[in-house]
């Protein structure tokens, strides 16, 4: 996403893996005017590529954002940097999307870490993988290098050191569920959701 977002700038880095890591997590308390804008960009050039088809500039491939989509205004175009700094601040909440859905109570969220943690322990292992030796490498293609703390819980948890929180849980969702799909899991999120609250 830093890539990307370079890219969709015309070079410049105005979006830092600290900053995503702070946006999905809701702990990036001050980000600058800056912020918005490369989010705006990047988010324009997906809309770009999804009409068009044309890769994104001073990019070589559309592997890396080719399942990605863009979020639309009400007349189906990419919102400005203004737009996003609404959303960000509350006083505007996107279409389609409920902030009440998705929360998990304590005892769900420690149910849902170890059901994760059983299914994730089950693939590495069938993959031929060694969850000692490998660990740090299968973490990487869900995690930025930077995001010491988040890799550090996640061990904890897959060795049933611990578990989320409910907060947690919900954060961490969309990057556990991209590493239980890198290790063969299930593709779609829903069923995954599913099957680890079945568990």
């Amino acid at each position: 996403m830093v890539a990307l977002a370079r890219a969709a700038n015309g070079g410049l880095g105005w979006l830092h893996s600290s900053q995503i890591s702070g946006l999905r997590h809701g702990t990036l308390t001050n980000p600058g005017p800056r912020t918005f804008a490369a989010i705006a960009a990047l988010n324009s050039a997906i809309w770009s590529y999804e009409q068009t088809k044309a890769l994104i500039k001073g990019t070589t491939s559309s592997l890396d954002y080719e399942k990605a989509s863009a979020i639309t205004d009400e007349e189906g175009k990419p919102p400005s940097a203004g737009w996003w700094l609404n959303v960000f601040l509350g006083d505007q909440i996107p279409d389609g999307v409920d902030l009440k859905g998705d929360w998990y109570t304590e005892k769900q969220a420690e149910g849902v870490s170890k059901a994760w943690a059983t299914l994730t322990r089950k693939l590495i292992a069938e993959a031929g993988n060694d969850l000692i030796t490998d660990l740090d490498r299968i973490l990487a293609t869900s995690y930025p290098a930077g995001d010491h703390d988040r890799k550090a819980k996640v061990k904890e948890v897959l060795f049933n050191q611990s578990t989320w929180n409910p907060e947690q849980l919900r954060a961490e969702m969309p990057a556990i569920s991209n590493l239980v799909k890198e290790l063969g899991g299930p593709e779609d999120d829903i069923k995954m959701k599913e099957l680890l609250e079945s568990m």
